[in-house]
């Protein structure tokens, strides 16, 4: 294999254990809030999620200009190294379980850490990948977001496969040596700082990609609810640990079937429209989780929901980038961040009003139609088409 194949395999490697190692947090929420282990409280486990969102959105504004001055190698090393602290401490912490009082900072750090590295790591991924298929950036960013989605959906189902709540400490276990594998293995790789990495001397930021940002701030509103609550939300609607853990994983399976499924065919047919509508296809499940929320449905629920929400994030930074290519690391971190905005909005708020469900959905419903509105606004003379 030449040396471009070599660093497209790891690169989606990487895509793929960033997202596995983002998601062992949220994965372990009924670890978290179990009695007999680390005993937080709902509230207390919405609340650890404030430095992670904090550190996530930091990393993300600043790391397009970290990379337009220092190149993608040495960001993205650092975002890795972060995570894999962060995961390493994580497994660690089942030897020093005695001490109850000092659990919930710990986590905190530990959250914050792993925040700050999915932060450099992820945006510097994006144009990364783009890089590496400059005739097909969309559906190269499409792709490497199925494998984050693909990752994101592991972690939980490593907690459902594990059984009993008290062997948790094998899913930070497995995950650490995984990605520091990886890490290894990409310090090895070559990687060139070009122009799709730099940013203009002097720009502004146009009022369309606001109108993204907007956009992506309410999509991530949505994920954060599901992401975060998604297995309290169906444990109030009648599921046990087990099968609200399967439900959250279905979620992020659905999103990444989506992307790899976008990815492919963007390539060959034009999917804008099927893009353009997902959110109502979202509000429409939605709507039967509040009108009908029959317990054997909800996980066919939620794997629908993530499906259709697959692809406007992503797909969002993919349209982005080919609508202003001279801001491709920009857009990446842009809506990167946005996207936690929404995550860490919702993770903060919910944590004490998690046991509304129906009104929680209707929020969400509400939402999506917004979502829809802007996507068709933003269609007016732009290059979508090109995008998908």
């Amino acid at each position: 294999m030449n040396s471009k194949t070599v660093t497209i395999i790891v690169v989606y490697i990487l895509a793929f254990l960033t997202g596995v190692n983002f998601v062992v947090f949220p994965a372990l929420g009924t670890v978290f809030t179990d009695p007999s282990l680390f005993t937080l409280t709902s509230s207390q486990f919405g609340n650890l999620f404030i430095p992670q969102v904090i550190c996530i959105i930091v990393a993300c504004f600043g790391a397009p200009f970290l990379i337009n001055k220092t190149g993608p190698k040495p960001v993205l090393v650092c975002g890795l190294l972060l995570m894999i602290i962060s995961t390493g401490c994580l497994w660690m912490l089942h030897y020093f379980m005695a001490n109850k009082t000092l659990v919930f900072p710990v986590l905190m750090v530990l959250v914050a850490f792993m925040g700050a590295g999915f932060g450099l790591s992820i945006t510097t991924l994006n144009p990364l990948a783009a890089s590496l298929f400059d005739d097909n950036r969309s559906s190269a960013i499409l792709i490497l977001q199925f494998l984050v989605g693909l990752g994101t959906s592991t972690s939980p189902l490593m907690m459902n496969l594990i059984g009993d709540v008290k062997n948790w400490k094998y899913v930070p276990g497995s995950i650490f040596i995984m990605v520091s594998v990886a890490f290894v293995m990409f310090l090895f790789l070559k990687i060139q700082k070009g122009t799709l990495f730099q940013l203009p001397n002097h720009f502004k930021i146009p009022g369309k990609l606001w109108i993204f940002f907007i956009t992506i701030i309410l999509y991530g509103c949505i994920e954060g609810t599901f992401g975060s609550f998604g297995g309290i939300i169906l444990k109030n609607q009648g599921l046990d640990n087990s099968k609200a853990s399967l439900g959250l994983s279905l979620f992020w399976g659905g999103i990444a079937i989506n992307r790899l499924l976008f990815g492919i065919f963007s390539k060959k047919f034009n999917i804008s429209y099927v893009f353009l509508i997902s959110p109502l296809f979202v509000a429409g499940f939605l709507t039967l989780m509040v009108v009908d929320p029959d317990i054997n449905i909800l996980l066919l629920l939620m794997f629908f929901i993530g499906f259709f929400m697959g692809s406007i994030f992503p797909g969002s930074i993919g349209w982005g980038t080919v609508e202003f290519p001279m801001f491709s690391v920009l857009v990446s971190g842009f809506l990167m961040a946005a996207n936690q905005i929404g995550t860490g909005v919702v993770t903060n708020v919910l944590g004490s009003f998690s046991n509304y469900t129906s009104a929680i959905l209707e929020s969400l419903i509400a939402l999506m139609l917004i979502i829809f509105a802007l996507l068709f606004y933003l269609k007016r003379n732009s290059k979508i088409k090109e995008a998908f």
